[in-house]
């Protein structure tokens, strides 16, 4: 699996984790849904299926970083959102806009392939606008 019980060290203490989230079988499904939300927002864009196919170094730290932050914040939902840290709804918050802001390319992965294969879906981002009106009248 792309990012493990063991990789949520870096982001909280492992007891406390334990703790919260009851069993190793609810922090692997909190994983799990991190690990679909994050590819929900990006695999229009970029080839999610085979960044997530790396293990160990070869791991994107940014996606990395984030997943296992939506995973801590999905652990404390499941096992007991009473006790859920404001610090951890707003990094959640931060994540998930920034994740919009690079689904619609107005940021970016650095590392990512990019999707170039029509039938895989592609990068066919097309903004729309156009000149400021002017205004000619005295």
């Amino acid at each position: 699996m792309y990012l493990t019980v063991e990789d949520l060290n870096a982001g909280g203490y492992m007891e406390e984790l334990l703790s919260v989230g009851r069993t190793e079988q609810n922090m692997r499904n909190a994983i799990s849904e991190a690990l679909t939300e994050v590819q929900s927002y990006l695999s229009a864009r970029y080839d999610m299926e085979a960044e997530f196919a790396r293990t160990g170094a070869a791991r994107n730290p940014m996606i990395l970083k984030i997943a296992r932050d939506i995973a801590i914040y999905n652990i404390y939902n499941i096992g007991n959102p009473a006790v859920l840290p404001e610090s951890r709804v707003t990094v959640y918050r931060d994540n998930i806009a920034f994740l919009k802001s690079v689904q619609t390319e107005k940021a970016s992965l650095h590392g990512l392939e990019r999707l170039t294969d029509p039938l895989k879906g592609g990068s066919n981002f097309i903004a729309f606008g156009g000149n400021k009106k002017r205004k000619n009248q005295w």
